[in-house]
């Protein structure tokens, strides 16, 4: 993979206040998206507070490069609003294969939790 971008965006907030959903986009150098992600090339870290998020689940959005990450914050998070710094990573290598560099791109995004 010879680079990406990432975008995302957080969506209204349902049922628990601990868990949010955001909708992300993965796309190539080329604009394609990039499929087959799992919830090991995520990582998201608030970098408002010391609140920790976990990924609580990936679902494929149904069109190529677009995901909806379910994450979930520790139960005695503060409501308000937090930015979250959030990092894709491609995809690990294939054994047997010559192994190339791992790349990431990252992008910011703001939830409010209630």
């Amino acid at each position: 993979m010879a680079g990406f971008n990432v975008t995302a965006l957080a969506l209204d907030q349902n049922g628990s206040p601990s868990r949010f959903t955001v909708a992300v986009s993965v796309t190539d150098s080329d604009g394609l998206g990039i499929q087959n992600l799992s919830e090991n090339n995520f990582i998201v870290r608030n970098i408002a507070s010391d609140t920790d998020l976990t990924v609580a689940e990936l679902r494929s959005a149904g069109l190529p490069g677009f995901y909806r990450l379910s994450l979930r914050a520790d139960p005695m998070t503060k409501a308000g609003r937090h930015v979250l710094a959030l990092v894709v990573t491609s995809p690990h290598q294939v054994m047997g294969r010559v192994p190339e560099p791992i790349e990431e791109a990252h992008t910011l995004v703001q939830v409010s939790l209630a």
